[in-house]
């Protein structure tokens, strides 16, 4: 406990001092043991990058943007003086590295071994960046893209304004994946030999594939809900949804989006 105390004030002192950025190194406890590194942003740009060390190292730099504007309310001739110090908390507990940002606009470069999980979230600002890691990766924005390249394991990705673009060197055998945006294209590529069941779902847009994707019926059947005794109503849902299997099929991958189209590339 008292060496987390530690890690977590030096983490904060070095991180909140700086206003043009910074670099600090946080170890994990068991650097031969399971790694995690989960990162909160409310507004910025976070990029991953595995290397081959063992602890995990963190640059920053805030950024405030936008014109200066005198409120009303404030005389003539004051300027505003602007915060762009790093509002940072670091922490490491149990083998997982949790950072959480609160600066209006805050750019993350970090560096982790290679073999670490990653939970990722993000609201605001730029974009989720991971490359060279070997793990579980699970990354959630909300406006901005996902971008996840050369990376072996299992991926879910989804935003909700941007673009998914995923490329898996590896892919793990018995975890299902997703990939989704509401308003954007999903664009994933696979190993050759990947064996998955997948559901490829775009409502304004067209899907896009260089596998056999072998197509079934599965899911496509009308949904009928009748209830006419009760409320007069009867309804029927065509799931728009389609329904294959690569390499005889396997763990289940989604590809969704709304306003956008889905490319499924064979590595």
């Amino acid at each position: 406990m008292l060496r987390n105390l530690i890690i977590f004030a030096a983490a904060s002192m070095m991180l909140a001092a700086q206003n043009s950025g910074d670099k600090v190194t946080v170890p994990f406890r068991d650097p031969s043991g399971p790694k995690t590194l989960k990162v909160s942003l409310l507004n910025g740009t976070v990029s991953i990058r595995g290397y081959d060390g063992k602890d995990a190292t963190i640059e920053t730099a805030a950024h405030i943007s936008g014109r200066e504007r005198r409120p009303s309310h404030v005389p003539e001739g004051m300027h505003r003086i602007d915060n762009d110090g790093m509002g940072l908390d670091v922490v490491e507990e149990n083998n997982t590295i949790t950072i959480v940002g609160h600066n209006s606009s805050a750019h993350l470069n970090i560096q982790v071994p290679m073999q670490t999980s990653l939970v990722l979230r993000s609201v605001n600002g730029g974009a989720i960046v991971v490359e060279n890691i070997s793990g579980s990766i699970d990354a959630n924005h909300t406006n901005g893209g996902i971008t996840i390249t050369n990376v072996s394991g299992s991926v879910l990705a989804n935003t909700t304004n941007g673009k998914v673009t995923v490329s898996l060197n590896k892919v793990s055998g018995d975890k299902a994946m997703s990939f989704t945006s509401f308003n954007g294209t999903v664009d994933v590529t696979l190993p050759a030999d990947v064996k998955a069941n997948v559901m490829m779902k775009t409502n304004n847009g067209e899907i896009w594939s260089d596998f056999d994707i072998k197509l079934s019926a599965s899911g496509k059947a009308p949904v009928v809900e009748d209830t006419r005794s009760k409320n007069g109503k009867y309804k029927v849902h065509l799931d728009r949804a389609m329904y294959g299997s690569i390499n005889g099929g396997g763990p289940e991958m989604q590809f969704v989006t709304y306003n956008g189209s889905i490319l499924i590339h064979k590595k």
